[in-house]
């Protein structure tokens, strides 16, 4: 009789937390390119855990399809994803991909992303000035899933893949140095950039249609538009 009220109590103890828990935690489905979609068409799932309850900064948390954890951190807007503090990406193994410190959504401080076998792929350190609105990225140590150092102190070549982008060119002094060859999977374009340490001061795009979009800054390649010059 009492194992019998146990089991009850637990099950309504179990309930109620489940409740609680559904009330104040939002669950949305997305597709490869991170864009909210229809459970039939998802990739990943990304769970807000308090959701419903009013807040500076929401924790998140995304899942792949198999149930591991794809990357966790917090957001400063529960419907937009605003990085802030650390952010733990892992790859589908379970493995740990990357730790990235966000301020405002920008990077700021250390980076280091890790391959699937856990042999470290790369450390990189951030800087980010909200009076003045700008960032800088300093890439300091790299290696190729073969452990090979393609990038010491600051200096040597470099590929990196981030997000949907995949370029490849110099490293001097920790910044971009030259031309820099690369592709956008989102607006499907193929580019070429020249860097000047570290500032993209020319560039041209290729899009599917083979139409050309010439750039003078990283706003306007990011824009897709011409910035007027003032007079």
């Amino acid at each position: 009789m009492k194992k019998s009220i146990y089991i009850l109590l637990l099950v309504i103890v179990s309930s109620g937390l489940s409740a609680q828990i559904n009330m104040v935690s939002k669950k949305i489905f997305l597709d490869s390119l991170n864009r909210e979609t229809t459970p039939e068409n998802y990739y990943f799932t990304r769970v807000i855990t308090n959701y419903s309850q009013k807040s500076a900064r929401y924790v998140i948390t995304d899942f792949y399809k198999n149930g591991r954890k794809k990357m966790t951190g917090a957001t400063l807007d529960r419907d937009i994803l605003k990085k802030d503090g650390e952010f733990i990406c892992y790859h589908k193994n379970g493995a740990k991909e990357s730790v990235i410190d966000y301020s405002d959504d920008h990077k700021s401080g250390k980076e280091i992303t890790w391959y699937e076998n856990q042999s470290k792929k790369c450390e990189k350190q951030h800087s980010w000035d909200p009076k003045t609105k700008k960032s800088q990225t300093l890439i300091l140590n790299c290696w190729n899933e073969d452990k090979t150092q393609t990038v010491t102190d600051g200096n040597g070549e470099y590929e990196e893949t981030d997000s949907f982008v995949t370029q490849k060119g110099e490293i001097k002094n920790g910044l971009k140095q030259g031309v820099w060859l690369g592709n956008d999977k989102i607006r499907k374009t193929t580019f070429s950039d020249n860097y000047d340490k570290g500032i993209l001061v020319s560039g041209t795009s290729v899009d599917e249609n083979n139409i050309k979009f010439s750039y003078s800054s990283l706003s306007e390649k990011q824009s897709g538009k011409k910035t007027p010059k003032s007079k």
